[in-house]
């Protein structure tokens, strides 16, 4: 259950993604605007896609793990568990 939740999730952010082509470096830019730090460069859209998921899993994962609140996010209240 706790995995569908996180899935649809990141799923729900990647909507709310935007892509730009650079023709100057032809590489696509995304990011998900009020997630900072999480943006992608590719040489083709759906590289970029599946690297900003990447990103943002990682990014979401790490805050649920510094305690923080995350816009959207079911669990925001999720303590880690420290391990010795």
């Amino acid at each position: 259950m706790t995995r569908l939740l996180f899935t649809e999730y990141i799923e729900k952010q990647l909507k709310n993604a935007v892509y730009t082509y650079d023709k100057s470096v032809s590489q696509w830019s995304a990011w998900i605007d009020g997630t900072p730090g999480v943006y992608a460069q590719a040489p083709t859209i759906e590289e970029a896609r599946a690297d900003l998921a990447s990103l943002l899993e990682e990014f979401t994962l790490l805050a649920v793990r510094e305690g923080q609140k995350i816009r959207g996010f079911p669990f925001s209240k999720m303590r880690h568990a420290k391990t010795a």
